[in-house]
């Protein structure tokens, strides 16, 4: 091989690494890219987990004050349960 020939071989040899080490380089960027979108999935899910939870416990509250309010009040029960006492002894 000639001496031109060689140093031709060494430069495409040198731009072929050149090229690979750009090619990992590009990876690890896209990598670290999508290990930070990751994360950010990660913190999203953990707040949307902490509002359906936040929600859950609202729901039974008002849940729970909606079944008070359907129930009639004790001086309404009172009244009620002795006008049925009084209509049986009539």
């Amino acid at each position: 091989m000639s001496a031109p020939d060689e140093q031709l071989a060494r430069w495409a040899e040198r731009d072929a690494a050149v090229g690979l080490a750009a090619e990992l380089e590009q990876a690890r960027g896209d990598l670290a890219a999508r290990d930070a979108e990751i994360a950010d999935l990660r913190a999203r899910n953990e707040q949307l987990a902490q509002r359906v939870t936040q929600l859950r416990a609202e729901r039974d509250h008002v849940s729970r004050v909606n079944r008070r309010l359907q129930k009639p009040s004790i001086p309404r029960r009172v009244v009620h349960r002795l006008r049925w006492l009084a209509g049986k002894f009539r």
